[in-house]
């Protein structure tokens, strides 16, 4: 299985910028981009956008019980 991949940071791609990825050389995530820092990024985010939303929530269950009781 062969992957179509773009060898340049540009959108669109420009045609001769194209090459083809076997699945031996993508099993290198190196390859691919993917590094321990994007990795790290991306989990960053995520726990961020959990860890925010939480609490978005239980500041709105807070003020809710606080007019409820009032």
């Amino acid at each position: 299985m062969q992957f179509l991949i773009c060898t340049v940071d540009a959108t669109p791609c420009p045609p001769d910028a194209l090459s083809y990825l076997s699945m031996a050389e993508a099993i290198n995530p190196a390859t691919l981009g993917i590094t321990p820092e994007s990795v790290l990024a991306v989990y960053s985010w995520g726990f961020g956008a959990v860890l925010f939303f939480w609490f978005l929530g239980y500041v709105t269950g807070v003020a809710v019980d606080a007019i409820k009781k009032a």
